[in-house]
């Protein structure tokens, strides 16, 4: 017998959490120091209030309760050692009747909730129920009792929803309410409370829903879309027009509820714990008959049991569903509606799919102007009818991976609140003055609730001073004139298109017209010699950026052809720098390491069940960070046809599905293509212009161009011989490149200095190079067979090694030591030296 008693008090103090065990034990220690032969309720309290871990003391403090005048209104100065209290192994002081009493009340409260454990909370709130006791009714003298303290636990943030919840409910509220109230949320509740934002469009899919809704059977329709295109908006304007009365008898007085699925799975420890929980809310809605429940990412109901060998949701609701007093409203992506959804046929008929497209341009302008008040009141600017037209338009054209009017709304959001903190930062005295007029509201709450007047009434003039300054600021701001400042217009949008997406300002905003206009002359300016390739890249360009191509296909596609060191490369880094402010949007694809059947993988990706699955494709994650980027596939002849298969489906549809099955979008690149086709060919056959015994620039002009002509010809010849006849069609241009002479390679070498100056200038030195150092450095660096390749390594060993070597020899040059020196180097003795 007493076996069994032992065994049914372990049992029972395991049900104890792991602080609700510590705070015991710091209460048998108290007792212990108090010289206590019995551990009574008052210890328990100061036992837990000790425990700052728990949540009993965290929610206290929370409450703003003093909990060191708590502990001197029970114990005085004294102080007890409760760190050490592990080292001195179990303190033998016995609960007494009052405490097991207050356990017992704590485990019935945990029972009554269905917790598993039984906490800190569920002790102090056992100790506070009983009014006669010594202890509570000290606490009840400085404003904490049972009320008090129920009434701020459910609102304390970190206590899960619904526990404690309106404890003195009715039994009969608490059967019909029970599962549905700790959840789900009334959505026709929060409608009739004005906590839903207004719906605009969607007519025709909102009539479908209710159409779906109004069936005898079957009647459970789920909405498919994409992510941020309005699924769940949609049924928030249901549970508007039930609030309002204005829908069909059938849907008159329904309660919609949102099912929180996270909510289910949590705490659910053992086999069937989910199932139990599905199985109790399907019962209260059909008890109820008026309860339409809503699932938002539906597709979580399968496969949602964690206890191996239980059932998932989705098995538990299947039967539920045929049947016409229960009614379900789903909502899911396309893609998991796919993946997931579709893998079940039993589950796929007893839902009807209706499916949302992306709202237009102009019906995301409608929806910004409904959500603008909205905007205006949380972040106190005023938000202009061009900016609402600007984040509709300008987030359709920049960020493609993502939806409108999610994207939108997130955009006109975002600028508002970057134009708030803009001026905040100004007016960071005001700031100031609102913190220290907060801190004085929480210690005066504070105390009034532990009974100290007097410091009350200090803190309460505190309030009114500062209250008074703030008034006094507000009206000196509101004279101000930057008050007008306080309002998004499209510079505050291309501002944060401009950060979402790292395309620079210029690029977004009205200048971008002034850009493209001097685009040529400033692609000829840094690539030298190539007139007709330049002048085809940019018109390939302005044809895009004036909404002349077509939209859903790359900004252009362009092939470059012509031998090693003419600036193919030179003109892609150009454009990239010119368009995207980066040279690191530049994406470049060896398409000598694609030679295989396999290397489409390397691109998009592995698939499922194959080596290297999640890492993702060398081109598709890139374009996936950065979608706004250049894309060079070099020596694009050395692929393999079934890796050009892939550049196809590129440049004809501005897409790619990944090796995970994620759509990657390419609307918003550049893609250039460079060969070598011909070039081994041409080097051999000096006519075609290429190179010659004569240098290019000292023959005439009539006959340099004859020889550019018949190059391309060639060129062109053998390009069709060796590509596709269906990816040669999909290109926007084949730029041709000229053999650079050495009058170009000299321009090459200025620009190459005027490079090496502009890092220079930081340390307050200039290089200048006489014509003579400039023609050695084209005769080390320019070559008929490597063209101008090694002009940068030559002007690097002749030229920045020795400029290296001369400041650190005479540090007083830097800048900040006199004026910018200048540098000379000039050839003597048939070398070039610095002079």
């Amino acid at each position: 017998m007493p076996a069994k008693k032992s065994e049914t008090k372990s049992n029972t103090f395991s049900k104890l959490s792991a602080n609700a065990r510590l705070s015991l034990k710091y209460a048998q220690v108290i007792a212990d120091d108090l010289f206590s032969r019995e551990v009574t309720p008052m210890h328990l309290f100061l036992g837990i209030i000790s425990n700052t871990d728990s949540l009993g003391s965290r929610a206290l403090l929370a409450m703003g309760i003093d909990i060191d005048q708590v502990v001197r209104t029970f114990v005085g100065s004294k102080t007890f050692d409760l760190k050490a209290s592990e080292n001195r192994g179990n303190v033998a002081v016995r609960l007494s009747k009052e405490s097991k009493d207050t356990l017992r009340i704590a485990y019935s409260l945990a029972s009554k909730h269905s917790h598993v454990y039984v906490g800190t909370e569920h002790i102090l709130m056992a100790i506070l129920d009983q009014r006669d006791m010594t202890v509570s009714k000290d606490l009840a003298s400085i404003g904490l009792n049972s009320k008090y303290f129920r009434d701020n636990l459910v609102n304390f943030a970190t206590y899960p929803i619904g526990i404690l919840a309106k404890p003195t409910a009715p039994e009969s509220d608490q059967v019909s309410q029970g599962q549905l109230a700790m959840l789900g949320k009334d959505l026709v509740q929060l409608a009739n409370e004005g906590k839903l934002d207004p719906l605009v469009g969607r007519d025709e899919e909102l009539n479908q829903v209710i159409n779906v809704l109004s069936r005898r059977s079957k009647n459970n329709p789920i909405i498919v879309g994409d992510p941020g295109v309005g699924k769940t908006a949609i049924v928030e304007g249901l549970a508007q027009l039930v609030a309002a009365g204005t829908v069909p008898n059938s849907l008159m007085n329904s309660r919609i509820i949102a099912l929180d699925l996270s909510a289910i799975v949590a705490g659910s420890k053992l086999r069937g714990d989910i199932e139990e929980k599905m199985i109790a809310i399907i019962n209260e809605v059909t008890d109820s008959t008026n309860v339409i429940l809503f699932i938002d990412e539906i597709h979580n109901i399968l496969g949602s049991s964690m206890v191996g060998g239980g059932m998932d949701m989705a098995s538990v609701l299947k039967p539920a569903l045929l049947r016409d007093d229960f009614r379900v409203i789903g909502a899911t992506t396309t893609s998991e509606y796919t993946r997931y959804f579709e893998e079940d046929n039993a589950l796929v008929r007893r839902f009807q799919p209706i499916f949302i497209d992306e709202p237009s341009i102009e019906e995301t302008i409608q929806i910004l102007k409904r959500v603008e008040p909205l905007l205006e009141k949380h972040h106190k600017v005023n938000i202009s009818q061009e900016s609402i037209e600007a984040a509709a338009k300008l987030s359709h054209r920049y960020v493609s991976d993502r939806f409108l009017p999610d994207k939108a709304i997130d955009l006109l959001d975002e600028a508002a609140a970057s134009r708030r903190l803009q001026l905040e930062v100004k007016y960071k005295d005001v700031a100031d003055v609102m913190g220290d007029y907060h801190d004085a509201v929480k210690h005066k709450e504070k105390a009034v609730l532990s009974g100290r007047m007097e410091d009350a009434k200090i803190w309460k003039k505190r309030e009114q001073e500062l209250k008074e300054k703030l008034e006094e600021l507000e009206k000196k701001r509101s004279k101000s004139k930057d008050t007008a400042k306080y309002k998004v217009g499209l510079d505050t949008i291309q501002e944060v298109v401009s950060k979402w997406t790292g395309i620079p300002v210029q690029t977004i905003d009205s200048k971008e017209t002034a850009l493209l206009k001097d685009l040529e002359s400033y692609l000829g300016s840094r690539v030298v010699g190539q007139e007709e390739a330049v002048e085809s890249v940019a018109s390939a360009i302005k044809r895009a950026r004036t909404g002349i191509s077509d939209a859903d296909r790359p900004w252009a596609t362009l092939m470059f052809l012509g031998p090693t060191g003419v600036g193919k490369t030179e003109l892609a880094k150009v454009l990239t720098k010119l368009l995207f402010g980066d040279v690191d949007r530049l994406i470049q694809i060896d398409m000598s390491e694609m030679m295989e059947m396999h290397s489409v993988s390397k691109l998009i990706g592995s698939p499922p069940g194959y080596v290297g699955y999640r890492e993702g494709g060398q081109l598709t994650e890139k374009i996936r960070k950065k979608p706004h980027s250049v894309i060079l596939f070099d020596e694009i002849e050395k692929a393999h046809p079934d890796v050009l298969n892939i550049l196809l489906q590129i440049m004809e549809y501005g897409h790619l599905t990944d090796g995970k099955g994620r759509k990657v979008n390419f609307k918003n690149t550049v893609v250039v293509l460079t060969s070598n086709i011909g070039a081994e060919d041409i080097q051999k056959d000096k006519v075609l212009g290429f190179s010659s015994a004569l240098d290019l620039e000292e023959r005439e002009d009539e006959k340099i161009e004859d020889a550019y002509d018949t190059m391309k010809e060639e060129l062109l010849r053998k390009l069709k011989k060796t590509l596709r006849p269906e990816l040669l069609n999909r290109l926007d241009d084949i730029v041709i490149f000229r053999s650079l002479t050495r009058k170009d390679a000299r321009l090459i070498v200025k620009i190459l200095l005027a490079d090496l100056n502009d890092r220079l200038r930081e340390m307050g030195v200039q290089a200048i190079l006489s014509p003579s150092a400039i023609d050695y450095i084209v005769k080390e660096g320019f070559s008929e067979e490597y063209g101008a390749r090694n002009l940068r390594r030559v002007l690097q060993d002749k030229v920045e090694d020795v400029l290296a070597d001369y400041l650190l020899e005479n540090p007083s040059v830097k800048k900040g030591n006199g004026a910018e020196k200048t540098l000379k180097f000039n050839m003597k003795n048939e070398k070039l030296q610095l002079i």
